[in-house]
């Protein structure tokens, strides 16, 4: 398997973190009532599909290169 598919897929792999922390960072905000922590979570989530989107993207470019 070539290194770059591999550091995609780490990639993807590490972008289970920030999935489950964000929402309970979510909930935890709505809770508490603190915009902080909603907020926080929010980031950590587009953060999240940031990296799903380009681990992805990544893995199809090097997958389908001429």
């Amino acid at each position: 398997m070539n290194k770059k598919i591999a550091n995609q897929i780490k990639l993807l792999i590490s972008s289970l973190i920030p999935i489950f922390i964000g929402p309970i960072l979510i909930h935890f905000g709505g809770l508490k009532e603190t915009y902080i922590l909603t907020i926080l979570g929010v980031i950590i989530c587009i953060s999240a599909v940031v990296m799903i989107f380009m681990s992805l993207f990544g893995i199809i470019n090097e997958l389908f290169k001429k």
